[in-house]
């Protein structure tokens, strides 16, 4: 009698788990209400290892969204999962990500993120407004992120930044600026951004701050004579260059 009911409840158990693993996705993402300017579409596969044509992330589309959860890191209580999109779009992403259930911490691992440059400058504090283009990329081969806090606090981060095929519109088109790199991490729950030459720009910077949206910024930068006057101007606004032909700024 014993044997038979413990008979049963493994055959039980492995029902339950067969019936998980082979859950279809739709079934589960369809009935969470995520937030505004996110979610996913036309969604295929299974809880654990699926697709949707399309997902929105704070109204950033990613085309061809895949995520693979390791089942095995349940049992340390993390859910672990890959994910990827379609690095043919200008927006796409590739990497893991480890989100801690009792330490609410999320730790990024090996993560790659795309988006054009234009996405990046209109929600950019800056003195004055630039529209960019190219690509930035942000490399990140380890982060810690503990969220458990009202806005997520960086525990630690390395990464390198990149800006691709930059470009700023002036009034006689858009001007080529070829690639600026930045390094970037975070020390005592603060950002560093570091930009360093060479550039197009002569520039130099760091930038701080608690939050990536509120950072401030100083540096130095050297305009060549052959920019256009649109530029020149703006640079005219931010400081008057010294001796050695920098003008140095704070924002």
């Amino acid at each position: 009698m014993k044997s038979r009911l413990l008979y049963s409840l493994a055959t039980l158990l492995l029902l339950t788990v067969i019936l998980i693993a082979t859950l279809p996705a739709k079934h589960v993402i369809y009935r969470i209400n995520f937030p505004h300017n996110m979610g996913l579409y036309d969604v295929s596969g299974t809880i654990w290892q699926g697709q949707a044509v399309r997902a929105v992330i704070q109204g950033q589309v990613l085309n061809q969204f895949n995520w693979d959860i390791s089942a095995w890191h349940l049992l340390t209580a993390t859910i672990s999962a890959d994910v990827s999109s379609s690095n043919r779009a200008a927006t796409h992403i590739n990497g893991t990500f480890n989100y801690h259930l009792l330490s609410q911490t999320l730790d990024l691992d090996n993560m790659r993120i795309a988006l054009p440059a234009e996405v990046l400058f209109a929600h950019a504090a800056l003195p004055v407004p630039i529209i960019g283009a190219g690509s930035i990329v942000i490399d990140v081969p380890t982060g810690s992120f503990d969220i458990a806090q009202p806005m997520p606090v960086c525990e630690s981060l390395t990464g390198k930044g990149f800006w691709r095929e930059a470009g700023v519109l002036v009034s006689t088109g858009m001007v080529d600026l070829g690639e600026f790199t930045a390094g970037i991490n975070c020390q005592n729950q603060q950002y560093n951004l570091t930009i360093n030459e060479p550039n197009a720009l002569g520039l130099s910077a760091l930038a701080q701050g608690s939050t990536p949206q509120n950072l401030s910024i100083s540096g130095q930068f050297k305009l060549p004579t052959s920019l256009p006057q649109d530029m020149q101007r703006v640079g005219q606004f931010l400081g008057q260059p010294g001796a050695d032909g920098y003008t140095s700024f704070t924002w």
